[in-house]
């Protein structure tokens, strides 16, 4: 009896140490990423694997470990330094980094992407696409950036500026493959991020409205590169069969020889997903030319529209356009969110959008019906929204023609790229906007369209119709300083965009050659009681940093225009202030809650998290507040300018908070030039 036992207990022994291993064994695997991933990912956030967090793009994060009782012990966990391309690197960072099995993913400017421990900083691998810089730093309208990356299985799933998608080995950061999405022959770029949908499809849109450019987005297989199937937001030459029976229709609201400048309507930001009905809903730019003067009257369908195709097939379902016949740049691009929301006592699925017009629309969204439509910004160009229609009640003074009219929002927009967030726990929005100030917006009667085919290596040549011939001095480099702006260019308007690098300032007499080194791009990330630092930037030697300018206007007429009397602006309506703010809005009531501090309109976001928290970039500072009320809890500067949005993620059981910007002090080379009579657009 006593061997038996001890052969039993030896072989339950067995049994007990073979399942522990086998535990340890699944335990230690990576965990997948694939369509049950994708669906579940905001459920815990534990992880953070899509843009947005999840297919509703709510960037609303379950963890509370950190939150409006203790985040005052917020403090820094540790830093990387952000790899950046060969040649000449930028520091904007627009992305949001993603975060799996322990690793963090996120992309650089020039299409650079890189993974990094979670648990340390400790970079794994960085892949460069080897961008040719010299041809398409020309083709981007503003700024060299990506906002995002995808993960599914083992790839990281990545956009390259120059119009390539590309799938990495989640590992090894080795290319699985390749496909080119947008002509080389064009000034198509892509800045967006991808997203993947159900059965592992690769949503990815492309930027360059400006250019001339037809709008179109895309369905990839993300095991192969594969395209699935191409939607076109816009119709094209009507001597051609149209690849979609919509666009016939569409074509009627159009008129002249649009598709001959393109048309616009790229899409180059928002977009959500509904997996139980399948449902992909993406938003679309201003039409091409900007102007109704250069490119003729008509709705303009579809530009600054919400569309919705089915996900496996991209088959048009429904539409709603935010602006029809845009003359003001009011792209529909802002982040799309899902929600449901309880209105006049009913359970509604909903489809949220706060785009550059300065209303806060609510839609349903199975069907496009659109439930309100109200100012969250000041708002000028229209008196309101037909909420039968659903159309705008434009201000007729506001179609201007040849002569000056001021508009609020500008091309800067009420919202534009930067992330907003919900709270379903305090049932509010939290939008980076800008309020007040109006734009001087004014037809060049002397337009000519200038070619869309460049060829490979062509420059990109804007093809917008806007600003007094006399255009204006170039715009502001990258840590530099713009010149002074003419009439119908708005002074502060995207620094990488317009002009050029910007040059640093001739030294003084008996001063150093040069200034201090430039400092490397960051990512920070915080978590309670952290104790890192950061190191000290080495004094300048030489000519202040950032002490650069632009290079001259290379548009029309170059150089500074005569003063002039302010132009007419018509009654507005909404919320009224001036500069960037946090609004905290209700989208049930249609009310602003509170607010807050903005960053810049074409930097920073939100993130809303169960602790009660809302984090919001600010130029070079984090902010906290408290999701409910608006108090302000935390201000910590980061040290970081022109950063990207914050994100959260859990790790071995502690929180964390993740934010990746670039130098608050940087020189660079010499800037490119000016753009010209045209206004300088927003974000792209």
């Amino acid at each position: 009896m006593l061997r038996a036992s001890r052969g039993l207990k030896m072989a339950l022994g067995a049994v007990v140490l073979g399942s522990a291993a086998a535990w340890i064994a699944v335990a230690q695997q990576p965990r997948k990423i694939d369509d049950a991933a994708l669906r579940d990912a905001a459920r815990t956030g534990e992880e953070w694997i899509s843009y947005n967090l999840g297919w509703s793009e709510q960037r609303y994060s379950q963890l509370n470990q950190i939150t409006s009782q203790n985040v005052n012990r917020l403090g820094l966990a540790w830093y990387t330094d952000i790899p950046s391309a060969r040649g000449n690197p930028q520091n904007r960072q627009e992305g949001t980094p993603l975060v799996s099995n322990g690793m963090i993913y996120s992309i650089a400017p020039w299409s650079v992407v890189y993974a990094v421990d979670a648990r340390t900083g400790k970079e794994a691998w960085h892949s460069d696409p080897d961008v040719n810089q010299q041809v398409w730093q020309s083709r981007i309208c503003c700024g060299v950036v990506n906002r995002g990356i995808a993960l599914y299985h083992d790839k990281v799933i990545a956009p390259v500026v120059d119009g390539r998608l590309r799938a990495l080995d989640s590992a090894t950061g080795k290319l699985a493959w390749e496909t080119r999405v947008s002509p080389a022959n064009m000034a198509y770029t892509i800045t967006m991020a991808p997203r993947v949908i159900k059965g592992g499809k690769v949503i990815i849109g492309v930027s360059g409205g400006e250019y001339g450019v037809r709008g179109f987005f895309d369905a990839y297989d993300a095991e192969t590169g594969t395209r699935a199937w191409r939607f076109y937001t816009v119709p094209g030459d009507p001597s051609k069969p149209f690849e979609q029976p919509e666009l016939s229709d569409w074509a009627k609201t159009w008129s002249g020889e649009w598709w001959k400048i393109g048309g616009g309507a790229p899409v180059w930001n928002g977009m959500a997903y509904d997996p139980d009905s399948d449902i992909v809903y993406v938003g679309t730019g201003q039409p091409g030319p900007w102007t109704e003067v250069a490119r003729g009257k008509g709705d303009n369908l579809c530009t600054d529209c919400i569309i919705a195709v089915r996900g496996a097939t991209g088959k048009y379902i429904w539409h709603y356009q935010t602006t029809p016949g845009d003359d003001w740049d009011f792209d529909s691009i802002a982040d799309i969110m899902l929600a449901d929301l309880t209105i006049n006592g009913k359970q509604r699925q909903v489809l949220m959008h706060a785009p550059k017009n300065g209303f806060f629309y609510v839609l349903d969204r199975k069907t496009g019906e659109l439930l309100s439509a109200d100012p969250w910004v000041t708002v000028n160009w229209a008196s309101g929204v037909d909420l039968k229609t659903g159309r705008p009640r434009v201000n007729p003074e506001a179609r201007y023609g040849t002569d000056a009219v001021s508009i609020t929002p500008g091309p800067g927009g009420g919202h534009v790229w930067p992330p907003w967030s919900f709270n379903p726990n305090t049932g509010l929005v939290y939008i980076p906007s800008t309020i007040g100030g109006g734009y001087t917006f004014q037809a060049n009667p002397d337009f000519v369209p200038l070619p869309t085919d460049i060829g490979p290596d062509g420059r990109g040549q804007m093809n917008m119709g806007t600003g007094r011939a006399g255009g204006g001095r170039g715009g502001a480099g990258a840590g530099g300083r713009g010149g002074a702006a003419g009439p119908g260019l708005a002074p502060g308007l995207d620094p990488a965009g317009a002009g050029g690098a910007g040059r640093g300032a001739a030294p003084a007499p008996g001063a150093a050659p040069a200034a201090a080194p430039p400092q490397p791009s960051r990512m920070l990330v915080y978590a309670l009681d952290g104790k890192a630092t950061l190191p000290e930037p080495p004094a300048a030697t030489g000519a202040p940093p950032g002490a650069g300018r632009g290079g001259p206007g290379g548009g029309p007429g170059g150089g500074r225009g005569p003063a002039a009397a302010p132009p007419p602006s018509p009654p507005a309506i909404g919320p009224e202030g001036r500069g960037n703010i946090l609004v905290a809005w209700d989208p049930v009531a249609q009310k602003e809650r509170w607010r807050g501090l903005s960053a810049g309109f074409n930097q920073g976001g939100t993130l809303s998290t169960a602790g009660n928290l809302v984090f919001a970039s600010v130029n070079t500072r984090l902010i906290v507040y408290r999701a409910d009320n608006g108090d302000q809890l935390m201000d910590i500067t980061t040290g970081l300018s022109q950063m990207g949005p914050p994100m959260t993620f859990m790790l071995d059981g502690k929180q964390y908070v993740a934010i990746a910007g670039g130098p608050t002090q940087a020189g660079g080379g010499r800037g490119a030039g000016g753009g010209g009579g045209a206004p300088a657009p927003a974000g792209r």
